[in-house]
């Protein structure tokens, strides 16, 4: 694709990328994070699905305890949305060639015969998709035509190309972008997806991610002002006006136990990415958290478990989620699969 609309190029975010300082992962502990990006993903976005859309005061009044368990019907079900895409987008960069292509053959697809929790944009975008259209003009064109919007759609699935590219940032920066605008054109789309790749490809590289430093590299690449944007949209912007001033997210979700509009935003999803990076708290009380929080449950805590489970592990997941996830088998290959595509241990 030849668009001046694509970020290409994150040179200082990608550099930043690269000299993360890693720890000392063996390859069986590459192998857990790996794992667990993908499933913390497919554990997110289930036990985010019986609330998606309610409010923080309903389900707070609906689970005094918390959600805390996922729907054991669902390993019959077909996957949900998010993780559906993330898998065809996993599977696309697999297949090598021209992957963005492919992805865009594959939702066409999956909104056919199945198309399960599909967003509006999404939809909207694989109806242009299957007139023909070459990349990425269907995009651009629901971006125009929807007044310009940055849903979460994109950031939802980018997690695969983290895990394809922990040793390639500035191919991590392109590929992020060039998988979003297949369906999510907004430039914060793009960068949503940026970020949160840079995130996780740094967690399951053994590094903790300094994040106001990630949110400095990107704006010295043009970036837009992120915490600007989500003021004007009228969003909670809490995690990234801390970053942005050099501080740690807030620890807790209780900066979201408010109303808003737009709760498919992209920079909405974007932060519980960057706070589950930091968050004190361990994996199961983090996406617990994630859907106490309400508005769009299951892709923030799909965000949310994919960068818990590049921090901590698949093995951090509790065994009662993992009998839930639905063709367990085909995502753990595919980990298996992105990993080994990744390259060896830097």
């Amino acid at each position: 694709m030849n668009d001046p609309g694509i970020v290409t190029r994150a040179p200082e975010l990608a550099r930043f990328i690269a000299q993360a300082t890693p720890g000392d992962p063996s390859t069986s502990d590459l192998s857990n994070r790996a794992r667990g990006v993908l499933l913390g993903l497919a554990v997110g976005n289930l036990l985010g699905l019986p609330v998606e859309g309610d409010r923080h005061d309903w389900i707070a009044e609906s689970y005094p305890d918390g959600l805390t368990e996922i729907d054991p019907r669902e390993a019959n079900r077909p996957m949900d949305d998010d993780l559906a895409q993330a898998v065809d987008l996993g599977e696309a960069l697999l297949a090598g060639g021209d992957y963005a292509h492919d992805l865009a053959d594959r939702l066409v697809v999956w909104a056919r015969e199945d198309g399960r929790g599909i967003g509006i944009t999404t939809s909207d975008v694989i109806r242009e998709l299957s007139t023909g259209k070459p990349l990425p003009e269907p995009a651009r064109i629901v971006y125009e035509r929807r007044n310009r919007i940055a849903p979460n759609g994109g950031v939802m699935r980018c997690a695969p190309v983290a895990i394809a590219r922990r040793n390639d940032p500035d191919q991590l920066v392109a590929d992020s972008a060039v998988t979003c605008v297949v369906t999510h054109y907004a430039a914060t789309c793009q960068w949503s997806c940026i970020l949160v790749n840079a995130a996780i490809a740094v967690l399951v590289n053994g590094a903790s991610p300094d994040l106001a430093g990630l949110l400095a590299a990107a704006r010295a690449d043009g970036c837009p002002d992120l915490a600007a944007q989500a003021h004007a949209d009228r969003i909670p912007s809490d995690t990234l006006d801390a970053l942005a001033q050099g501080h740690q997210p807030p620890p807790d979700m209780d900066w979201l136990m408010r109303d808003h509009r737009l709760i498919g935003h992209t920079l909405l999803a974007l932060q519980f990415g960057l706070w589950a990076a930091a968050t004190p708290l361990g994996f199961e009380d983090a996406l617990v958290a994630s859907v106490a929080a309400g508005g769009d449950t299951d892709t923030n805590a799909a965000v949310a478990g994919a960068v818990l489970g590049a921090r901590y592990g698949a093995s951090s997941i509790a065994g009662r989620w993992f009998a839930c996830v639905p063709q367990r088998e085909r995502i753990e290959a595919l980990s298996n699969g992105l990993m080994a595509l990744s390259g060896a241990i830097r």
